[in-house]
């Protein structure tokens, strides 16, 4: 079984996601509902995985 604390060395909210990545919160949501993040909604809060890359630093190699 896992504990808490464990889980939420995984798992991130958009807030923490805002500091890690550099991102607006509104962003990240948005890149959320385009399933460019991995994430998973509850309510209106999204949660996401804390060892994903940065998703701006994916999209600029991929425009590149």
């Amino acid at each position: 079984m896992l504990k808490i604390s464990k889980i939420q060395e995984l798992l991130m909210g958009t807030e923490e996601a805002h500091k890690l990545w550099g991102l607006s919160q509104d962003h990240i949501k948005k890149l959320c509902r385009q399933g460019k993040c991995e994430a998973f909604q509850i309510g209106k809060t999204w949660i996401l995985l804390k060892n994903q890359p940065n998703p701006k630093k994916k999209q600029e190699e991929t425009d590149a």
